[in-house]
């Protein structure tokens, strides 16, 4: 009874619907390494860390262009905004964090 529970809990929690076939290859793949490396944290609460991971994942893949077109970039805004949730959630560290904004704050 408990591997059953556990298995549908753990289900809920896929990334089975994210479809990165139709996004640029080198962003999706980035957020399938920052994926494996966000599953790959030790944490006491498992599906917790998986639902904020798989969260990760959706929002990375959402910001990725399109495959193969000039996709708009999202605004800078949504950017930090974007990446100051990944902050808050401890999804990405705080060095990651730095970089990533003065990244985005260079560009404007």
């Amino acid at each position: 009874m408990l591997l059953l529970l556990t298995l549908l809990l753990a289900g809920c929690a896929s990334t089975a619907a994210i479809d990165t076939s139709k996004v640029d290859p080198d962003c999706a793949h980035s957020c399938s390494a920052n994926y494996s490396e966000c599953l790959g944290k030790f944490t006491l609460f498992p599906l917790m860390a998986q639902h904020q991971c798989t969260d990760a994942i959706k929002l990375c893949v959402q910001a990725c262009p399109a495959r193969g077109a000039a996709a708009p970039v999202p605004d800078s805004s949504q950017r930090l905004v974007a990446l100051d949730d990944l902050y808050k959630r401890g999804l990405i560290t705080k060095d990651e964090y730095d970089a990533k904004r003065a990244e985005i704050l260079k560009g404007l």
